[in-house]
C-alpha cells in the first residue's frame, strides 16, 4: 500500500515542474521581447534624467576664493606667533587672497590646534600642509634654494599667479591707506634696497609674479650658496624684456625696512573738516577711499606710514633709518600697533622708550 501510493505522488509532482519551467521560458522569452523592442529608445532617456552636479564641502567654500591670488608663510618652527600673524594678515589682505602655511610635522601640529585657524581651513581660505620631505628650509641658505625651485613654483604653489610670501618677520598694517591689490601689475614689489634704484626689493615681505618667475628658473639655475634668493631672482626678473618691477619709490609705499619713503602730508592732502550734513557724507565716501581728514588725520603729518614693515633677523634687528628715533618708534608704535607681534625685544624698554642715544641723529 504504501509504495502504489507513492508513485502517483511523484508523477504529479513532475507536471507541476513541468509547468513552472514552461511558465519560466515564456516570461523570459516576454522579457527579452520587450527589451530589444524599446532598445532604440534608451538613447533619449537621459535628457530627462535630472542633472546633478557632486561638491564636497570645502570645494564649494574654497570657491568663493581666487586661487590664482596665495599669500604663503613657510615656517619649520612652532612659534607662539604663528597662528596670530596668520590670522592677522587673513584679516588685512583683501578677501579674495587665500592663505596658505607649510611648515614641519610639528609646527603644522602646533598651528592646527588654534580653534581659529581651524575654522579657516573649514571655510576653505586656509590651507595647512607640509614642507615637502625633499625640501628645508632650516636655514637662509636653503629657503633660497626652496624659493628659486622650479617644481615649487610650477607644480607646488599652482595655480597660483601672484603670491605674497611673508615671514614671522613682516607685518601689514591695518591702518595703512594701501591695498595689496593696488600692485598686482607688478612682477616683484618688496622693500626697497635702494629707494632711488629701477627695481629689487626684499623677499621676506614681498609680492611676486609666478609666471615671470617660471619663465626664469626655466633658463637659469641659482648656484648653491650664492646669492639671497630675493637678489638673485630681481636681477633676472629686472633684466627681462618688457620687466615690470616696481622702482624704489613705489616699493618704499609697500613695505618699509632699511629706507624712509615719502612722508604723509595732511595739511596739502587731507580734505577739510565737514561742516554740513552733505559734506559729511562726501567726507566718509572719501573716507572710504583712504582720503585724509583733517581735524581726523593730522597725528599722521609728517611720518612715512608703508603699507607694511619687515624687520629682519626674525624682529631681532631693526634699521636706523626706520627706527632710529624715538618720535619715529613711537609713531610707528600708533600707526601700526600690530608690529609688536614680530618684535622680539622687551618693547615696554624700547619701543617707544629712550634707548641708546646715538639712535636719536
Amino acid at each position: 500500500m504504501h509504495t502504489s501510493s507513492i508513485f502517483p505522488a511523484s508523477g504529479a509532482h513532475r507536471r507541476h515542474s513541468g509547468r513552472r519551467v514552461r511558465l519560466a521560458a515564456v516570461l523570459i522569452v516576454f522579457a527579452t521581447l520587450a527589451a530589444w523592442l524599446s532598445y532604440p529608445h534608451l538613447g533619449s532617456v537621459d535628457r530627462y534624467l535630472p542633472s546633478i552636479t557632486i561638491e564636497y564641502a570645502y570645494q564649494q567654500q574654497a570657491s568663493k576664493f581666487n586661487e590664482s591670488k596665495v599669500a604663503l608663510l613657510i615656517e619649520n618652527r612652532a612659534v607662539p606667533i604663528l597662528a596670530p600673524l596668520m590670522l592677522h594678515f587673513i584679516s588685512v589682505v583683501p578677501p579674495d587672497w587665500r592663505f596658505r602655511f607649510m611648515g614641519s610635522v610639528e609646527s603644522v601640529d602646533y598651528v592646527n590646534k588654534s580653534l581659529a585657524i581651524r575654522e579657516q581651513v573649514a571655510a576653505g581660505k586656509l590651507d595647512l600642509t607640509y614642507i615637502p620631505a625633499n625640501m628645508s628650509t632650516g636655514s637662509q641658505e636653503e629657503i633660497s634654494r626652496f624659493l628659486t625651485n622650479l617644481w615649487a613654483y610650477e607644480v607646488l604653489l599652482q595655480p597660483a599667479e601672484w603670491l605674497l610670501v611673508y615671514q614671522t618677520d613682516s607685518m601689514l598694517c591695518a591702518n595703512s591707506r594701501h591695498n595689496l591689490n593696488e600692485y598686482l601689475e607688478y612682477d616683484w614689489v618688496g622693500a626697497p634696497w635702494d629707494p632711488t634704484g629701477r627695481f629689487g626689493g626684499n623677499g621676506g615681505l614681498s609680492l611676486r609674479r609666478v609666471s615671470t618667475i617660471i619663465d626664469v628658473l626655466r633658463n637659469q639655475e641659482r648656484a648653491y650658496g650664492s646669492e639671497p634668493e630675493d637678489v638673485w631672482l630681481t636681477d633676472r626678473l629686472g633684466h627681462r624684456p618688457g620687466a615690470r618691477l616696481a622702482n624704489g619709490s613705489v616699493s618704499s609705499t609697500f613695505s618699509g625696512e632699511m629706507h624712509p619713503g615719502p612722508e604723509e602730508h595732511v595739511k596739502q592732502a587731507a580734505l577739510p573738516a565737514p561742516t554740513s550734513p552733505a559734506e559729511v557724507d562726501r567726507t566718509l565716501e572719501a573716507a572710504t577711499r583712504g582720503a585724509l581728514i583733517e581735524g581726523v588725520d593730522d597725528w599722521r603729518d609728517g611720518f612715512y606710514e608703508p603699507m607694511g614693515y619687515h624687520t629682519g633677523a626674525s624682529g631681532e634687528m631693526l634699521n636706523l633709518g626706520i627706527w632710529g628715533d624715538p618720535r619715529l618708534r613711537r609713531h610707528i608704535w600708533n600707526y601700526c600697533p600690530e608690529i609688536k607681534m614680530v618684535l622680539r625685544m622687551d618693547v615696554a624698554k624700547f619701543v617707544p622708550g629712550q634707548c641708546n642715544a646715538n639712535l636719536e641723529h
